[in-house]
């Protein structure tokens, strides 16, 4: 996530992100509230003082880590969307299985993303609020327009699409919380890109059956 700078570099540049590194390290291990920026600074080389110049004060420099650990995810995840033409089936597949790989398998390989995150579920800090208007916000509007063009009305996201949204993701979201559970009981959460799709299909075949159940069970129009 970050690039340790030699030990005996000492340019602004190093010695910021000797800082990120180490707090990196200590706000995985400890959460925000628990972090000692006496830590932080000791692992870095640094001194206090380092921390207001670069980053004001722990919020700032906390705020910096978090959404590092997300800034690639910012840059090369963006969501599903109706928009390429696909069909409205196949795009939420695609929705489920692009979340699916976000937290098995980049979260996974990123211990320290992971940790963090955990962390920020458990004690939520501000930096959530940012996290969810940059991450989380865009692939949730996404998925409610998918679900809206499924139940047969397009641009109409009302409370059921939102439910039916938080659905969707609690199942996908249940793998990775739940996984050491899961593991135990079997099958293993997915650890392959192969796995991670059968995955995916499966809950997707799933959801488009509720989807398509839902949408017959509808009140049709009076007619005029």
């Amino acid at each position: 996530m970050f690039n340790s700078p030699p030990s005996r570099e000492h340019d602004a540049e190093a010695r910021r992100a000797r800082l990120l590194q180490a707090a990196a390290t200590v706000f995985a291990r400890d959460g925000f509230e628990k972090a000692s920026l006496r830590d932080i600074c000791l692992k870095a080389q640094a001194n206090v003082a380092s921390v207001k110049y670069y980053f004001g004060n722990k919020e700032g420099l906390y705020r910096e880590v978090f959404l590092a650990c997300h800034r690639e995810a910012i840059a090369t995840d963006t969501p599903v969307t109706l928009a390429d033409g696909t069909a409205p089936d196949e795009t939420l597949r695609r929705w489920i299985h692009q979340i699916l790989s976000c937290v098995l398998l980049k979260r996974a390989s990123s211990s320290l993303m992971s940790q963090i995150m955990t962390h920020e579920m458990r004690e939520p800090t501000a930096c959530l609020n940012d996290f969810i208007k940059l991450v989380v916000r865009p692939f949730h509007d996404e998925l409610h327009f998918i679900i809206a063009t499924l139940l047969g009305r397009p641009g109409v996201v009302d409370e059921e699409c939102t439910l039916l949204g938080h659905h969707i993701i609690g199942l996908c979201l249940h793998y990775d919380i739940c996984r050491v559970v899961i593991d135990r009981l079997g099958p293993p959460v997915p650890k392959t890109e192969a796995e991670v799709q059968r995955l995916a299909d499966n809950i997707a075949d799933f959801v488009l059956g509720a989807l398509v159940s839902r949408r017959a069970a509808a009140p049709k129009p009076a007619p005029r």
